[in-house]
């Protein structure tokens, strides 16, 4: 980060050298299947929407945080093709034991399939005009897709990391961002999962080892509220 101007930002286990101009902030699959009340998770399989929806409005609030700054919003959507030509046999068969098969009908088209509203960014957290936009087929974000070489050519550094579930596609990027070099601040009340032993069992990870692993703040530490 030589010539590089950063600022501390209060984080757990340490504090998080943030470079403003080198950041991109990642909003991970706040998908209608994940998201709302009549997507896929919440809508066929029950499963309880309010700890997800809790998190809309925070980081509605950070997207207008980060663009008043003119940090880079980048989104990303689990997603296949329709044909499911991009589904590697042992996503498909562990998606199908865990009871929700990709291509599976649901009240907002097929699950996880590129084009259906299912599929779609929640209209509250819709993208602005250049944003960045990644269609995934993995659980990182950086599987399968060009997110890496896109970040590289604009000097991005720094990522600030949210989205759902905290534990699946947020912990999977964030441990390949790590991994790529990227400085990754993961805020924690901008994540979300089904089972909040799930998302805290998530943060418990990253911040194991005494800050070898990663570096967690909220999103009010992080703007300074």
């Amino acid at each position: 980060m030589t010539g590089t101007k950063t600022r501390a930002v209060p984080a757990r286990p340490h504090d998080f050298p943030l470079a403003e101009q080198a950041t991109a902030l990642l909003v991970i699959d706040m998908q209608n299947d994940f998201c709302h009340a009549d997507g896929f998770c919440c809508g066929v399989l029950g499963l309880d929407p309010e700890p997800v929806e809790a998190i809309i409005p925070r980081i509605a609030r950070l997207l207008e945080w980060a663009r008043s700054k003119g940090i880079l919003v980048v989104y990303t959507r689990e997603s296949h093709r329709p044909d499911l030509s991009d589904l590697t046999e042992s996503k498909r068969i562990r998606y199908e034991t865990a009871g929700y098969p990709v291509g599976t009908p649901g009240k907002m088209g097929r699950f996880l399939i590129q084009g259906e509203r299912g599929c779609a960014i929640l209209e509250e957290l819709a993208p602005n005009p250049g944003d960045l936009e990644f269609d995934k087929p993995a659980q990182s974000a950086f599987i399968g897709t060009d997110l890496e070489v896109r970040l590289r050519e604009r000097g991005i550094s720094h990522l600030l990391i949210t989205g759902v579930t905290t534990q699946c596609c947020v912990l999977a990027t964030y441990r390949n961002a790590n991994d790529l070099g990227f400085f990754s601040l993961l805020l924690e009340d901008c994540c979300g999962a089904f089972e909040p032993e799930a998302h805290q069992a998530a943060i418990d990870v990253l911040l194991s080892e005494n800050g070898a692993v990663g570096w967690v703040t909220t999103s009010a530490g992080l703007m300074g509220d």
